[in-house]
């Protein structure tokens, strides 16, 4: 929902009526959009924060909620009588939806764009299952998968998406929330890929109210830490955070989320400020260096301002994605199973010592900033929704 909330702004700005399907969290953010905010009806769709657990399952968890959202939701929307369509490459019941009423779609892609090439980049970079079980296990999947898509393809009377475009969706249009030259084999992707950069202005669009946070005092450099929202339950990495710099002259600000307690973590060292929720992007602002799990946004967020990043990433698409930054030299990339307070501290030391990465990630910053962002974004859509009505 991220790259979409300054989206529906901008496209509100323009005049469109929006009507945004998303789970009841993102109901208010929606709203301030300028959209009109409707539940699913599908339970499944919840069941998507599980992907995380679930990776191997994500193909079969991704066509049964087609099928959920087809039954409970279709009507309604076919009752709307939309002009378009824009679906995140994540929900791909969208793309069903635009075959059966006939209407033009976006697709969203919050990540890197997928083809064989960006496959062949991360396999070539260690990103594969990490056992033969987990192989054997996502085919089997992807074959359950496969079975329901052709009965729902039969039920009604649709194409539908093959399995790869259901977890990679594409469209006649992709919007791509990053610059062609972060996206790993840009040069491939032909015209119906746009890459408009980061979601600019996405925090003041999605902020509620603001975060209560007390900054750290002195002037030492500052070392930011998170894990992002889904991956943050995690006690022993925050431990090794603060044990690896507990002695180093830095300021650290760690980011825990919602899930778990600063009890849960322990004690920490007088350099260390810990907290459930910071603002992201202030911190950024004046950060030396972020400790992150590698994800798409916290990247580019952390790429625009031109931090060096160590990434511990927690699941293959954020692998790829650090494996891009580690390419590019805005930062290193450490596995979470190599991850303790001596990797840690041994490689933040490198990225405060060394300016090259600073400067790498302020070059690739420079690119994001210059792909248009929002308006570059919305008036792609208009542009696509125009010409095929």
């Amino acid at each position: 929902m991220t790259p979409l909330l300054p989206l529906i702004h901008q496209l509100a700005s323009l005049g469109d009526e929006l009507v945004a399907y998303a789970t009841s969290p993102f109901a208010a953010a929606i709203e301030r959009a300028g959209a009109v905010y409707r539940p699913y009806h599908s339970p499944r769709v919840e069941a998507l924060t599980q992907i995380p657990d679930k990776v191997e399952e994500v193909s079969l968890l991704l066509m049964s909620v087609v099928g959920e959202v087809l039954a409970a939701d279709l009507s309604a929307m076919r009752d709307q009588r939309p002009d378009y369509i824009v679906t995140d490459s994540m929900a791909p019941w969208g793309q069903w939806i635009g075959q059966l009423l006939s209407v033009p779609v976006v697709t969203s892609v919050t990540t890197f764009a997928i083809n064989r090439h960006v496959l062949a980049f991360a396999g070539s970079h260690g990103v594969r299952p990490k056992s033969v079980s987990r192989t054997l296990s996502k085919l089997w999947h992807v074959f359950k998968a496969s079975r329901l898509r052709r009965r729902l393809s039969r039920q009604y009377s649709t194409p539908g998406l093959g399995v790869f475009n259901t977890v990679f969706g594409r469209s006649g249009l992709n919007i791509v929330h990053t610059s062609r030259e972060f996206q790993p084999c840009g040069d491939t992707f032909d015209e119906s890929f746009v890459f408009v950069g980061p979601p600019a202005g996405a925090a003041a669009v999605r902020a509620g109210s603001p975060v209560e946070f007390l900054w750290p005092t002195g002037t030492a450099p500052i070392v930011y830490v998170s894990l992002g929202t889904l991956f943050n339950a995690n006690a022993t990495f925050y431990r090794d955070c603060v044990e690896a710099l507990r002695h180093e002259p830095v300021r650290v600000i760690v980011s825990i989320g919602a899930r778990l307690s600063p009890e849960e973590v322990g004690a920490i060292s007088e350099n260390v400020t810990m907290a459930r929720f910071v603002p992201q992007i202030d911190v950024l602002e004046q950060a030396a260096v972020f400790i992150t799990h590698g994800g798409m946004n916290s990247v580019s967020e952390s790429l625009c301002h031109g931090v060096p990043m160590l990434t511990v990433p927690q699941m293959g698409e954020q692998e790829i994605v650090s494996r891009r930054v580690e390419q590019l030299g805005a930062g290193l990339y450490l596995a979470k199973e190599e991850t303790s307070a001596e990797t840690l501290r041994i490689s933040v030391r490198r990225l405060l010592s060394e300016d090259s990465f600073r400067r790498s990630a302020t070059r690739i910053g420079e690119t994001l900033r210059a792909a248009g962002g929002r308006v570059n974004a919305a008036q792609r859509v208009s542009a696509f929704a125009n010409s095929r009505s």
